[in-house]
């Protein structure tokens, strides 16, 4: 500032803080007549700091009787941000498959600042497959033998939530 006569103050009208984004401020100068000029200054105010995200605990569950996957509401993690929180999402399939999952987290404030989080969840298959016997075979024996050696056994019926792996028999490649 600067005056013929002299300066008596020098004020503005800043806030003691700035909130994020454009802000104007009036500067005002009085001389020692009581004359006065002002003048406008930008100060503009960005928020480049990221949220905090704390991770999940990872989930451990059975899959759901009669299925190959477990619905799980999982638990949201607790986030932060020096501003606002904006959103936050993750990628979870709506129905998780037996085996290890990652599931990412994703925080965003509302200037567009994001951090992220993984989380696993690990669905077991705990449910045994069911097996119905077929029916009993009556059969004669082979022309002058005591035994059986042509007979084609009906497999027996059988169930899992996931996928039968095998069935396996005991029965000899000859009936005696």
């Amino acid at each position: 500032t600067d005056d013929n006569c002299g300066v008596e103050s020098v004020e503005n009208d800043a806030p003691d803080a700035f909130p994020v984004g454009e802000n104007i401020v009036t500067w005002t100068v009085t001389d020692i007549h009581g004359n006065t000029a002002t003048v406008t200054q930008m100060v503009t105010v960005t928020d480049d700091e990221k949220p905090t995200i704390t991770t999940p605990e990872d989930v451990t569950a059975s899959a759901d009787e009669g299925l190959c996957e477990a619905s799980i509401d999982l638990v949201e993690p607790e986030v932060s941000d020096n501003c606002t929180i904006g959103l936050l999402q993750n990628d979870a399939p709506g129905a998780f498959p037996v085996g290890v999952t990652t599931v990412t987290w994703t925080v965003t404030d509302v200037h567009g600042n994001t951090a992220t989080s993984t989380q696993t969840v690990t669905v077991t298959d705990d449910e045994a497959p069911t097996i119905t016997s077929p029916t009993t075979v009556f059969a004669l024996a082979d022309s002058g033998a005591c035994s059986i050696s042509d007979l084609v056994l009906d497999y027996p019926e059988s169930f899992d939530n996931c996928e039968i792996d095998s069935i396996a028999s005991d029965a000899p490649y000859i009936f005696p």
